[in-house]
């Protein structure tokens, strides 16, 4: 894994984005440019935005939420009643009333009033709406960086099946020309079989990057919802799409939007909290009733209203237990966010230091390692010039 792939982990984490060749009937791309999306984070993001079935899945929990919150502020709805009472049943006084003459009708309205419910209830189900809104935040930057990645992994394997192809290419040349060696019996046949085996597991491995490429490509293309263009793109386009913050960065991975979502969950379910400790608190429920009265013998007062107010008593359930439920929810969410947070620094830990484990590698290999092999052929080839080595060193070397 190169430094430039690490990076775009690290990025990752740490976030926790082209113009096109062809559009579809809707008006959005067919065909993603890889090289242009890599240099582009902007491009690239709102790529994602546009297309990721996750991030709309995340927008439309918003959406929810929101509804959600305009609900929780809505007032009980009143109730309506209509009752007949008074039927006689045996003997009347004075005998022989009939219904007409014994009946109550009565019809009437119930409100319940709600005493410190309304309050947390809706403070819960705005803090959940901001957790939507932080999660689509959260969902984005994850799709943006499984595209980065994706991405430079058809850059790095693209460039891989180039390398391959060339070095099968020279070692092919090298093998042509031991050949004619051999047959005029300069290079022994065991030197030539060699080279042989060689070629032949270089071209397998020339077979192997082609498939990885291919392998890539449609990866990428099903990461975009795109088909992936890399013609073009090179290993250089990869060291603009992503820069690593600065170390102060460590500390500010609480700032990340999936662990200001738990936040705004645990804040919720603390105000579920308290609006279960509420239930304690009784709900008053006014009722306003008409009664028209056509028992009434003298003729007196047949029409009447009525008043009541009524009140359940929180003896059993005060809501001590789904209280306790939600102060223990919202303290799993704190441990949640917690370890999410510890996670993400010793993922960035590790990433930073096998990137500059590679770094450093390939520094030595560009400082010593090549000076010194070029130095080796150059002797090889002054030997050669002098007589004092043949070509089969010098093929070797």
């Amino acid at each position: 894994m190169t430094p430039r792939v690490l990076t775009l982990l690290i990025v990752a984490v740490l976030s926790g984005y082209p113009m096109l060749a062809f559009g579809d009937a809707s008006g959005r791309e067919r065909v993603a440019s890889v090289s242009l999306l890599l240099r582009s984070q902007h491009q690239l993001r709102s790529w994602m935005a546009q297309r990721s079935m996750d991030v709309a899945a995340a927008r439309s929990e918003v959406g929810e939420a929101r509804a959600h919150a305009r609900g929780a502020r809505l007032l009980p709805n009143p109730v309506g009643d209509f009752s007949v009472s008074n039927f006689p049943i045996g003997k009347t006084t004075p005998p022989g009333l009939g219904l007409n003459q014994s009946l109550i009708y009565g019809v009437g309205v119930s409100e319940t009033i709600e005493l410190g419910k309304r309050g947390p209830r809706a403070q819960a189900a705005d803090l959940r709406t901001k957790a939507a809104s932080r999660r689509v935040l959260a969902t984005l930057a994850e799709r943006v960086a499984d595209a980065r990645l994706a991405l430079a992994r058809v850059v790095y394997a693209r460039a891989r099946e180039q390398a391959l192809e060339e070095s099968y290419r020279l070692a092919a040349a090298t093998t042509e020309v031991a050949k004619g060696r051999l047959e005029h019996q300069v290079l022994s046949g065991v030197d030539y079989d060699r080279m042989v085996i060689d070629l032949t597991t270089l071209q397998t491995e020339v077979a192997r990057a082609k498939a990885d490429s291919q392998a890539a490509v449609e990866l990428c293309s099903a990461v975009l919802l795109a088909s992936c263009d890399g013609h073009g793109a090179t290993v250089s386009d990869t060291d603009t799409s992503a820069t690593i913050p600065d170390s102060a960065s460590l500390d500010n991975l609480d700032k990340r939007a999936d662990v200001q979502a738990l936040r705004f969950e645990k804040d919720a379910a603390t105000h579920d909290a308290v609006l279960a400790e509420n239930r304690s608190i009784p709900d008053l429920t006014f009722h306003l009733g008409y009664y028209y009265d056509t028992f009434t013998i003298s003729g007196d007062n047949p029409n009447w209203l009525s008043l009541s107010v009524a009140l359940p008593i929180p003896i059993f359930d005060r809501g001590q237990h789904d209280a306790t439920q939600a102060l223990a929810k919202a303290d799993q969410l704190e441990q949640v966010s917690r370890a999410t947070v510890v996670a993400a620094r010793g993922e960035v830990a590790a990433l930073l230091t096998s990137k500059h484990a590679i770094e450093r590698a390939l520094s030595s290999i560009e400082d010593n390692m090549l000076p010194l092999a070029t130095s080796v052929l150059a002797a090889q080839e002054k030997g050669l010039a002098e007589g004092q080595l043949d070509i089969t060193d010098l093929l070797l070397a």
